[in-house]
């Protein structure tokens, strides 16, 4: 057993200003579906920005993220949650879920993340100079 904290690098893909969701459904557990990010454990030792891009490529398929940047890290239990932005070239077909380009007043059905969190998200500039 480690003490290491648990990474996590989560994406949010974003096609034609809308935050796309995948609906999911576990039979087994009625209460873990509905809407969610992709998202997946940073290995010991990954790197986060190819491992947020193969979660992009594994979850969205043919639509590719012209664009892939880091939003935000945020404290998550004993662990830390990398997020990125991933801005899609097309909807993603339904590889691992059937996505949902969600409306702003839909975003309290994505699961795992505040509404706060995912409004700014979406609302962040393309590009923004890093200030130090």
């Amino acid at each position: 057993m480690t003490n290491a904290p648990l990474v996590t690098v989560h994406a949010v893909p974003v096609h034609a200003g809308r935050v796309v969701a995948f609906a999911a459904e576990v039979p087994d557990d009625p209460g873990a579906g509905g809407r969610w990010l992709p998202w997946t454990p940073l290995a010991p030792g990954g790197e986060p920005w190819e491992t947020a891009s193969a979660l992009v490529d594994e979850w969205c398929g043919e639509a590719r993220a012209a664009e892939l940047r880091l939003l935000d890290a945020l404290a998550a239990g004993r662990g830390l949650a990398l997020v990125f932005r991933a801005e899609l070239t097309a909807m993603p077909d339904a590889r691992r879920g059937v996505p949902h380009a969600c409306a702003p007043a839909d975003l309290d059905a994505i699961r795992g993340f505040a509404r706060a969190d995912l409004e700014r998200w979406l609302g962040a500039p393309s590009a923004r100079p890093l200030v130090f």
